[in-house]
């Protein structure tokens, strides 16, 4: 439990009379929330409806370049890894005399069965590769911490801290 025990018989001073909205219950005084580094009390204060304005559309605005820089980074990813199925698979149709049959350089040594072959052979190492790529992904998205600088848009309510989530980051259980 978030408290600590006191004793009831103790006289009360004053600094006890100024604290005396965090106790709960009996014996048990909830300890107060941690003071904000914006210099005013708890938590920090209230922005002004402008400024709680502002601070939400550039807290849209960050979260938004986090997210594209994020789905830059999944597409980079897929389509490097993804790259040798899709030139199996590109080279595969475009000399199949069914589908496009190109009179291109790489088709003069490719007949109809080698063709397939390409086909099926890019699409069976997709798979794998799709896995890879997601993995790769999960991985760089852990290691440059990217989904903790999205900031949550109730942070423009209060003045304190604005970006601050990549220093310590604890999960509490």
């Amino acid at each position: 439990m978030c408290g600590m025990d006191v004793d009831l018989d103790d006289e009360g001073s004053a600094k006890e009379e100024k604290e005396e909205e965090f106790w709960v219950g009996e014996g048990v005084k909830m300890l107060p929330p941690p003071v904000a580094h914006s210099g005013g009390i708890a938590w920090g204060s209230r922005r002004g409806w402008c400024g709680c304005l502002a601070c939400g559309v550039t807290l849209f605005l960050w979260n938004l370049c986090v997210v594209l820089a994020s789905a830059l980074l999944l597409a980079l990813v897929f389509s490097v890894v993804l790259l040798p199925a899709t030139l199996l698979l590109y080279a595969g149709f475009l000399c199949h005399s069914r589908v496009l049959a190109s009179s291109s350089a790489i088709c003069i040594y490719l007949d109809d069965n080698s063709c397939s072959a390409l086909i099926i052979l890019g699409f069976v190492m997709m798979s794998p590769l799709v896995v890879v790529a997601a993995a790769i992904f999960c991985g760089l998205l852990r290691k440059f911490r990217l989904l903790l600088l999205i900031q949550p848009i109730t942070r423009a309510w209060y003045r304190g801290r604005f970006l601050d989530c990549v220093g310590n980051f604890h999960s509490w259980v």
